[in-house]
């Protein structure tokens, strides 16, 4: 695997119509998941900055979008892919799945994420991010409002932001088809402004917040490894008394 340091270069370097679009440090928290090597399905390629990245790293990358028009990294094919639909790949093709910014813009991100650990060979990875709803900025803006940050109307009618991923629903999930949660990492410590806009601060602020500890209550976007087990442990549908 890449050092942090030489994702980040590599990112850098990216032509402004690549660079990352989401918050600040999760394009490279998703990036430090990583194994050294293998075939990468970037589910919501978006316009290619991400699989630019990952076959500059030395992976084998097929990209996917539902708008796979908006594609634009030279030399690289993205497919159009519904993600509410099963997925067009075999079962056991990648090593990896990397899903950047996508499962909080779907109605039903379960049956994709089952859809992802198919597509994974024994022992793959599923990496995926999402806003960390779990936060503690997140509690307090909810116990105030009502609502959860990036999950706010300006996050609906902007970006279709219509599903908050908790941790505790990420396990009942994983119960429920061949997967477990290896980690949850989260991005800097930070939160977004009150319309749901990623922070860019610099300065003595940004300083200030290098200080906190990065974890689940302070950490901005979250970012799950899940790994393909052997079998699931919960038949779904099935009701207990």
């Amino acid at each position: 695997m890449l050092a942090d340091a030489d994702f980040s270069g590599l990112i850098a370097r990216l032509p402004p119509e690549l660079r990352p679009q989401a918050a600040p440090g999760t394009w490279e928290v998703a990036l430090a998941q990583l194994p050294s090597g293998g075939k990468v399905l970037c589910a919501g390629a978006g316009r290619g900055g991400l699989s630019q990245v990952l076959v500059q790293a030395g992976y084998d990358v097929e990209s996917a979008d539902l708008h796979a028009d908006h594609f634009v990294a030279p030399g690289l094919s993205c497919r159009q892919v519904d993600f509410l639909q099963p997925l067009p790949y075999a079962d056991g093709e990648f090593d990896v799945v990397l899903v950047v910014e996508v499962v909080e813009h779907l109605e039903n991100p379960w049956s994709f994420l089952r859809e992802a650990v198919r597509a994974l060979r024994a022992d793959g990875l599923l990496v995926f991010t999402t806003p960390n709803v779990d936060s503690l900025a997140s509690r307090m803006t909810f116990a105030r409002k009502g609502l959860l940050p990036y999950f706010r109307d300006e996050s609906f009618f902007g970006c279709y932001h219509v599903t908050p991923i908790f941790r505790w629903a990420v396990e009942r999930w994983c119960t429920t088809t061949t997967a477990s949660i290896r980690n949850v990492a989260y991005s800097r410590a930070n939160w977004p402004t009150a319309t749901d806009v990623p922070r860019y601060e610099r300065g003595v602020t940004r300083r200030l917040k290098e200080l906190l500890p990065v974890n689940e209550m302070t950490g901005e976007i979250a970012c799950y490894t899940i790994v393909k087990t052997g079998a699931q442990t919960l038949a779904v549908g099935t009701h207990y008394g």
